[in-house]
């Protein structure tokens, strides 16, 4: 299930076929998660620590919901991101996040594991440069760290359309200068997909990076359907389980 991945900038939009097919395949996916629930009882139990949850873009706490329901039926406390609808890389969102980021590292007293999709992962990674003495490690779902200016997605027009290069929004959003290929020095998961209909897989994956605690993992899924498929819940649940200290490799075959 894992890609090293080669270094390239050279790809391009997922195929019109995958794009128009996401709400579909995504749909089917929900559908057939009841039916994977025994083998999903049989992930690690967790220990109790804070999880953050952040959802893709133009999606709200409400796309994570049945994630999270897993998430904290494993033995997590769990929390949503808190910020309404993630409509692109905004300084007064980021700034909210990390202040329930600083919350709930008080109020549980140890660090807080972030899952993201898409764009939300890309706020995960960032949060984890910011504050990578309070986060335990980070879990992107489909996000397109490698491409910065979603110009290799299929929703690049609809990002511009909520972020126009001369609106005070996209004004601070380059003030944050964020740098999303770089990695985290924590624990850091891509889960990708090369049937992700909304960002190409190479953009989701990490190249190389500054410790040895980092790994791509695919999964056969659909972008929508990251927070709501069996799979990634799997792997998602055996991240989070990992003792941080004696940190492994995710094993498909365990």
């Amino acid at each position: 299930m894992k890609n090293k991945g080669r270094e390239s900038s050279e790809f391009l939009r997922p195929q019109h076929s995958l794009y128009i097919s996401e709400p579909l395949r995504a749909s089917m996916e929900l559908g057939s998660l009841a039916l994977y629930s025994s083998w999903l009882d049989l992930a690690p139990q967790g220990d109790g620590h804070a999880v953050m949850v952040i959802p893709g873009f133009t999606a709200d706490g409400r796309s994570t919901k049945i994630l999270r329901d897993y998430i904290c039926r494993l033995g997590y406390s769990v929390s949503c991101w808190r910020q309404g609808v993630n409509l692109g890389v905004r300084k007064d969102l980021f700034d909210g996040a990390m202040a329930v980021l600083n919350e709930l590292f008080e109020r549980h007293d140890g660090r807080v594991s972030i899952v993201g999709q898409s764009l939300g992962g890309i706020y995960a990674r960032e949060m984890a440069k910011s504050r990578p003495e309070k986060v335990r490690q980070v879990i992107s779902l489909g996000s397109p760290f490698n491409d910065p200016g979603g110009v290799r997605s299929n929703v690049s027009e609809l990002y511009k359309l909520f972020n126009p290069e001369k609106s005070p929004k996209s004004a601070q959003s380059r003030s944050i200068q964020w740098n999303p290929q770089l990695a985290p020095s924590v624990p850091t998961t891509a889960i990708y997909s090369k049937s992700d209909g909304v960002c190409h897989w190479r953009s989701c994956i990490q190249h190389g990076g500054g410790h040895d605690r980092l790994e791509n993992i695919e999964v056969a899924v659909s972008h929508i359907g990251m927070v709501v498929n069996a799979q990634v819940f799997y792997v998602v649940a055996d991240r989070l389980a990992q003792d941080q200290e004696r940190w492994r490799p995710f094993n498909s075959g365990e």
